[in-house]
């Protein structure tokens, strides 16, 4: 893979491995060593570095202390370990770290690869050792970290060398799902995209984010992280600065894990052509690189605010309107298996003029035709653009065992009915239990039928006045209706024991609000508003 060096870096910092003072270097970067590891608790921080009596006190002081003695019984007298050596503290020096970080473990002359949760005593290769259950083996950011280094030891939890990535390049390729080859020196840039995708699919980090920002070496591309954006979205920023440089269409050959397993389920859960984690390339291992030749001219394609602009060669599925109520097509994505040979094509639907979605996203259907070159069509997959806000979860989706209703003060004429007195009540609360039953509220003033909370035959509550009636988990805040001398308003408000605590508010009268010079006055609440 064509790489920069550090020399285009504009600042690294590396750890003097006599005397653990941090020295910054902007070029003339000199030869070191490189740790890769697994975060514990209590690291030691670049602001712990800077007083060494403060970073002994650390419990990660020890692998620090023999990350140095190892570097300097093979003659580095500099060492790059991150969490020392980046200051985290800066949103910018983390953002340009985080970007040059596979440039850093690619330049370093040596990479230690230490695994805390490895004993050495038997052969990484026999089925005693624990080598392959390594957590190493499990994190988002070691895959760079494996790949990247022209060199790279393994050390086991007591420091001492379990092995070279060379020497057990086949056990490593069991234990990562990577092709053997990449350990025998092929560059990964010769694999297509959805394959690298792959390697990363069951890997994990501590922040979703990191998912995306762990692969922009692997992929040769920057941007800048933003923490709190959330795992989906920064994955997709991903995808899009690898369109940028790259026409390969693997990167649409993803699978998704289906939440239904009825067909009209899966067909209606519509997606564009952008995955949403690794996760969903964990069966494109075998995927090759898309051969675009095939439609000349044509191979480019690009994101905008509509979705995915790209031509596809096309195959009508032959009554797809009679099984699935509307015309449905296998779009090629121009890409083969290499098991077998195998065409791959995803499902889409059209919405509107050149407008198109993907359904059955669980799906990629392999077929042994070739991309018919006839019919090559130029369209744009809608694309649903994730804002990072999360959907909110419907009040109906969960279920109440109890509900407390306290009558607010303008609330208090209203009396249950004497046919009600099974319920506990005092002035303030009425506790109902799940079981069917109602209460029913009757005013005073009016001698009207007011307010009903109680269960339906079905076991949900339900609340009514008049011919207004709301059934299911009580909205967080319901007008419920009008009396002749006023209105009722419900509140409701979650509590942590997944009960409902609802306010009965009674307005006397519509309150309004006139504007005039003098103080305004809310009629009939008692509440004063001074102008400014």
């Amino acid at each position: 893979m064509p790489r920069s060096t550090l020399d285009s870096c504009s600042v690294m910092r590396l750890l003097n491995t006599k005397d653990f003072t941090v020295r910054q270097f902007f070029t003339d970067i000199p030869c070191y060593a490189i740790l890769s590891h697994t975060w514990e608790q209590d690291e030691v921080s670049f602001q712990d570095i800077q007083n060494v009596d403060v970073a002994r006190s650390k419990a990660g002081w020890r692998k620090v202390e023999n990350a140095c003695a190892r570097a300097r019984r093979y003659h580095f007298n500099w060492i790059w370990i991150d969490s020392c050596c980046i200051n985290k503290e800066s949103s910018a020096e983390l953002s340009e770290a985080l970007n040059s970080m596979y440039q850093y473990y690619e330049d370093a002359a040596m990479c230690y690869v230490y695994l805390s949760d490895v004993s050495g005593e038997y052969h990484p290769g026999t089925e005693e050792s624990n080598f392959r259950d390594s957590r190493w083996f499990r994190r988002g950011w070691t895959l760079q970290e494996l790949l990247a280094p022209e060199y790279v030891v393994f050390l086991d939890k007591d420091w001492e060398r379990i092995g070279t990535r060379w020497s057990l390049r086949e056990v490593v390729s069991v234990a990562t799902g990577i092709p053997v080859d990449v350990f025998k020196g092929r560059i990964i840039d010769e694999y297509s995209v959805a394959q690298r995708m792959s390697w990363a699919a069951f890997r994990e980090t501590t922040r979703p984010e990191d998912q995306a920002y762990c692969l922009l070496g692997v992929f040769g591309v920057s941007m800048s992280p933003i923490y709190g954006e959330g795992g989906v979205k920064a994955f997709m920023r991903l995808q899009q600065e690898i369109i940028r440089i790259s026409d390969d269409r693997s990167i649409f050959a993803w699978v998704a894990a289906s939440a239904s397993d009825s067909a009209s389920a899966r067909k209606a859960e519509t997606r564009g052509l952008l995955a949403r984690s690794p996760y969903e390339f964990r069966m494109s291992g075998d995927v090759q690189a898309s051969n675009v030749e095939l439609i000349g001219n044509k191979s480019s394609y690009s994101f905008n605010n509509n979705g995915l602009h790209i031509h596809l060669p096309f195959n009508p599925i032959p009554s797809s309107s009679e099984h699935f109520g509307e015309p449905l097509f296998l779009a090629h994505l121009l890409c083969q298996s290499t098991r077998g040979g195998s065409h791959l094509t995803i499902y889409l639907r059209k919405t509107s003029g050149h407008q198109y979605v993907r359904c059955y996203a669980d799906e990629v259907f392999l077929t042994s035709s070739p991309p018919p070159m006839d019919d090559v069509r130029e369209l744009t997959v809608t694309e649903h653009l994730v804002t990072g806000r999360r959907v909110r979860a419907s009040n109906t989706s969960r279920s109440t065992s109890q509900c407390d209703i306290e009558l607010l003060r303008s609330a208090w004429d209203f009396n249950p009915t004497n046919k009600f007195r099974k319920f506990s009540i005092n002035e303030h609360t009425v506790s109902l239990p799940s079981e069917a039953g109602a209460v029913h509220y009757v005013s005073q003033k009016t001698g009207q039928s007011a307010f009903l909370l109680g269960s339906t035959e079905n076991g949900r509550p339900s609340l009514s006045i008049g011919n207004s009636k709301i059934e299911g988990s009580i909205p967080e805040d319901t007008h419920l209706g009008k009396l002749k001398s006023g209105s009722i308003m419900i509140t409701s408000e979650r509590r942590g024991d997944f009960s409902e605590k609802i306010d009965v508010d009674y307005l006397l009268h519509d309150p309004e609000i006139r504007l005039w010079t003098g103080p305004l006055r809310l009629p009939d609440l008692g509440v004063i508003v001074h102008p400014c």
